[in-house]
Order: structure tokens, then sequence, then C-alpha cells
């Protein structure tokens, strides 16, 4: 609050104006209709006494968003001086996904010609993936009638870009399963993929799988052993592989359209093409992968699940170790290469870890049930390898989360304050200010992305036709990096925008460089203007500050139902009607050190990269619904 009054606002903020022109945003989404799903299936079944088999010809093709248009994006108050209105932008999106079975045959029950206790099912077939995406989209940097959003209605051209992407996946499969006395089960797949993606030299790879299920109770009772409180046991073991392709175009070099950010001319932020009649392209800043060769995953898998007591307690338990060959990610270039990036495979990624989920039943009466499910799991992660000292996943400003071998994956690594030791003390080094100094280096702060361990807690209550659920997660461990409170630190919204009620004062342990190797005791006040000004404030050095805890304890949904009685659904000629209320995402506790953001967002995509954290993201959506279900 300024000396007059007045609510106080940063530039980033905006005023007035802003908020009016957010009344009136509006945003179009496109919804698939029945026209955008079509399906074609072709089949013919034969019998003969004991075998049965059918060849059929199946052909998918999905739109699921076929054009998503957004005619007012995001937009933000241009400079005042020169006297623009707002920028406008206009985006077309189209998505294609074609899945085809052009060739599936299977084979049951192929077992007198073998043994009466043997039963062999059999399947083969081709698959054919093919996935295009296509973008349109122009822009304006003014307009001239306001309210008209339009790309003619600007004194200056409108700008366009053009993005098309294309990949196809063919594959060939089999699968075997055997079953013996129906007490081992043993399953055989194979599948190779020949993938548009990677170089005609390694665009082809062999992956499969064998599980082999012993079913304990079964085997008992052929023997006509009493299982006795237990009702079911099933020992299981697995070993397979799996592969996976690169994206679109990281084969080759490509070309760009011409663009040129600051390129030094008065009042031009930017420079686009063509310009005066002429066009220009130049060649993508991300090298070209002639020897990119296919990620390959080999896990292993053993487990048991079981049930006693007529169902009323069981649990499933399984231990797995997963070793990812060949990672394919993007690795930096030095610039002066003429390139600052290419997809390439990097090394190996080992994870390992348990999971385990135990249901019981407490009480369960002619009217009344009670039923609760407690899962946990665990994962650890560790890089075993890597063709260079450390891989950028993803990040913002001077930090980001690497790859480094010997550690668990995502390390993050920020610019931050100077350290040193005296005395077996750490103490913050600064300079004749009294503010921190920043590392030259992002500095390894031995925080990664990886929870320790992970719960949830579900119960169910059910009496007579009420039903109610709710189900708790539980989080513990593991670290982001929050633009939130970044933004919020620098604002002066955040906790610790208040330090020391915004007097100066002496930053606590800190000393100053004497350039001989010794250090001297800080006693030069700092402004907290000045000390916020580094932590989270524009030139990003010391924004490991916004480095947050990731652990959390949601109720992630609750839900109340009620099921009509029969005899009023036989007097309504109706087989059955729910009415249920839903609520979802509606409570969340976190750490002491994050008031901030849920640690679910993110805005860094939907790959590794998004447990990077989350930039300004907005809050996560709670949910309330209304349902009813009538089946006649």
């Amino acid at each position: 609050m300024k000396s007059d009054g007045e609510a106080f606002q940063t530039l980033a903020i905006g005023g007035e104006l802003w908020l009016k022109f957010q009344e009136i945003e509006r945003r179009f989404y496109g919804t698939p209709s029945a026209a955008d799903l079509r399906k074609f299936t072709v089949g013919v079944t034969a019998t003969d006494g004991y075998k049965s088999a059918n060849q059929g010809f199946t052909f998918t093709i999905t739109n699921a968003n076929p054009v998503v248009k957004k005619p007012l994006k995001p937009q933000s108050k241009t400079d005042p001086v020169i006297g623009k209105f707002f920028e406008f932008t206009f985006d077309d999106d189209t998505f294609f996904d074609a899945d085809a079975d052009v060739l599936r045959y299977s084979a049951t029950k192929i077992n007198k010609d073998i043994s009466e206790n043997l039963s062999i099912n059999t399947l083969f077939g081709l698959n054919a993936n093919d996935r295009k995406y296509s973008s349109l989209s122009g822009s304006i940097s003014s307009i001239d009638v306001p309210g008209f959003y339009n790309l003619s209605n600007s004194l200056t051209p409108s700008v366009s870009g053009q993005y098309q992407q294309h990949r196809r996946l063919v594959g060939a499969y089999v699968s075997v399963d055997l079953d013996f006395r129906n007490y081992l089960y043993l399953n055989l797949t194979a599948r190779n993929d020949w993938s548009s993606t990677l170089p005609s030299g390694n665009n082809s790879f062999f992956y499969g799988g064998q599980t082999l299920s012993f079913l304990l109770t079964d085997f008992l009772k052929t023997k006509d052993i009493n299982t006795g409180i237990f009702d079911f046991t099933k020992l299981r073991v697995a070993y397979g592989t799996t592969g996976n392709d690169a994206n679109p175009y990281a084969v080759f070099d490509r070309y760009v359209a011409g663009y040129s950010s600051h390129p030094g001319f008065p009042d031009v932020d930017t420079l686009t093409f063509p310009l005066g009649g002429v066009n220009s392209y130049t060649a993508s800043n991300v090298l070209g992968n002639s020897e990119l060769k296919p990620e390959i995953t080999r896990e292993f898998e053993v487990g048991i699940e079981n049930t006693m007591f007529h169902n009323r307690f069981g649990f499933e338990i399984s231990y797995y170790n997963k070793l990812t060959e060949g990672l394919i990610a993007s690795l930096p270039l030095d610039p002066s290469s003429g390139y600052t990036s290419i997809t390439s495979n990097l090394g190996d990624v080992r994870n390992k870890g348990i999971e385990l989920s135990v249901n019981i039943k407490p009480i369960k009466t002619e009217n009344f049930v009670w039923d609760i499910n407690w899962n946990y799991s665990q994962n650890k992660s560790k890089v075993e390898k890597l063709d260079v000292d450390e891989v950028y996943i993803a990040g913002f400003g001077t930090g980001g989360i690497y790859a480094i071998e010997g550690m668990a994956i995502g390390q993050f690594k920020f610019a931050t304050a100077q350290k040193t030791i005296i005395d077996g003390k750490e103490f913050t080094v600064v300079d004749g200010k009294g503010n921190p100094q920043a590392t030259t280096d992002q500095e390894l702060l031995n925080k990664d992305i990886n929870e320790k361990y992970r719960m949830g807690l579900t119960n169910k209550f059910k009496y007579k036709g009420i039903s109610l659920a709710a189900t708790l997660d539980f989080r513990y461990g593991g670290h982001m990096f929050s633009g939130t409170k970044d933004y919020m630190h620098w604002t002066g919204s955040s906790p610790e925008s208040v330090l020391n009620d915004r007097n100066v004062f002496i930053l606590p342990n800190s000393v100053v460089d004497n350039g001989d190797g010794t250090y001297s005791e800080n006693t030069t006040p700092v402004d907290p203007t000045a000390l916020h000004t580094f932590y989270s404030g524009g030139g990003f050095n010391g924004d490991d500050f916004a480095v947050i805890s990731r652990s959390y304890l949601k109720l992630r949904n609750v839900s109340l139902g009620y099921e009509v009685t029969p005899v009023l659904c036989e007097k309504l000629n109706v087989s059955s009607i729910r009415l249920s209320l839903n609520a979802s995402n509606f409570l969340l506790w976190t750490p002491k050190e994050n008031p901030y953001i849920d640690p679910e967002s993110t805005t860094f995509g939907n790959d590794i990269s998004a447990k990077f954290g989350e930039f300004r993201g907005n809050p996560t959506n709670e949910t309330f619904t209304i349902g009813l279900n009538i089946n006649l």
C-alpha cells in the first residue's frame, strides 16, 4: 500500500486496463463428435473340432481432438510508449491418430494333439500406427479496433507460422499362452517394430517377455490338500524387454524460418520474415543424429498375491528391477559449434523398488460393509552410465535438473549464494554492500525430484443402499522448483518477504572475502529489497531459494452415493437408479516451506521434465460433481 492509500502494483502485474481486458477474455475449444471416431472391423471365424481360428482386419481412426481453436490466447498489455493496444494470436491445431491391426490370427485350446492337461492359445499379427499433427498460427502485435479480434485488424502485417509432424510405426507380434492343469501358466510374447523416427540402419528393434504364474491353492486342491485359511495364493515371476523410438525429425539437420530477437533497431523487439518481400530460412540449432538407436528397457519382477479368511484379508507385493539402456534425451552442445542441442542415446538408468497393496474387510454384515485398501510404493533410481559428465533435463533461469552418473536421476543444480566453511561452520559470502555473492557456476544442491515413498488409503462404507468412500494420498520426499514462490517473493506477498519487518539488517552468518584467502565478519546491513532481488528477483542469481519440498497429504476424492431400492425401481420400470455426489482435490496439506502451490502442478511438459516443477502455474482444479445413473 502506498503512502496515499493507493494499492501498490508491480509493473509485471499490470493495472485496471488489464483487469477490464481479462473480463472479456474468451476461449474456444473443439469437441470431438461421433464423426471424428471411426472404427472398421472385418473378421472371419472358422471352427475345426477342437481348434478355432479367426483372421480379421481392424482399422481405427481416432481424431480425439480434431480442431483446437484458441482465438484469444493469454495476452498482455503492451508498452504504452509504443502506443499499442493488445497483441492477438490465433491457433488452429489438428491431431490424427490411425492404428490398424492389418492382420490378426489366433488359435485357441490346441490341446488334444498334445495332452489333456495342457492348453495352448496363440496369437500373431501385424500392426501399423500412423500419427500426424499440424499447427497453423497467426499473430499481430497490436489491434486497431479494440474488441474486433481478426488478424487483419492491425496496421502491422500479421506473422504466421505452420508446423507439421508425421510419424509411422509398423510392428509384427506373436503371443503364446500355455496352461497346465489350470494352476501353472506361462505367457510368451515377442514383437519387432520398424520406426520412421530412427535412422534406416537402426529403425528395427526386437523385444519380448516371459511371465510364469503358479496358483498354489489350486495346485493343493488337485492333491486334495486343505488350503485352510487361504482362499487364493498366486506366485509370479516375469522378465521382459520393451523398445522405444525417438520423437520425429531427430535424425537429420533441418531448416527453420528466419527469426531474430532484439536485432538492435530502434523500437523493434523482433525481426520476422518475410521482410521487404524477401523470405529467410536458417539451419536449426538442433543437430541431427544419424547414429541414433532405439531405447531398450529390461525389467525383472517377482510377486505374490494372497487372499485369506473368505476374502476378508488380502495383500499383493511385488519387487521390480528395471534397466533402461540407451536412454534417449536431448544433450546440450556448445553454441560455438553452431548448434545448441542434439537428440542422443545418453546412457543407462536403473529403477528398482517395491509395491505393496493390502485389503481388509473389518466389518461385513447383512446390511453394512466396511472395506479398507492401503498401498505403498518405493522407487530408487540411479544413473549407471553416461557418455558425458552430466545431462541437462529441464530447467529455468540459472537452474535445472540433471542426470549425473552414479546419482539418482533429476539432481537440482542452481547458481546460488557463495558459501565458505570456517572452523566447521558454514557462512554466506557477501559483497561490500552486505548482499550475497552469486556463484559463477551452478552448484549441486543435494536435492532431487524423487520421492522416498508414497502411500494411499481408501475407506469404503456401505449401509444398505447408501455408500461413502474417501481416498487419501501421501507423498514424502523429493523437491521441485516453484515459480509461484519465486514470483510471490519478488512481489512482496510471500511470508519470507516480511523478514525483520522489512527493516535493514545484517545477513546472519555472513562474511566478507578479504581477497587473500581469509574472511572477515560482515558488519554491513542489507536492505531487504536488495536481498529479495538476489533471491527470486529477475536476475535469478539465488533461485535455489525457490526449490521446495514436493511432499504432500491430499484428500484425493470423497464420494457419496445412494442406490434406489429394487422395489421402487421395479415400480418405475427401470433396472437401477443411482444418485452420487463427488468431490476431488479440495483438501491439501503441505510442509511449512510450501504454502504456495500444489506439488503435483507442473508447466514443464508431461515426461520426466515435468518433475522440474512449475513456473507460475495455475492452482489445481477442485472438482465437484453430481451424478444420476439410470439403467433401463
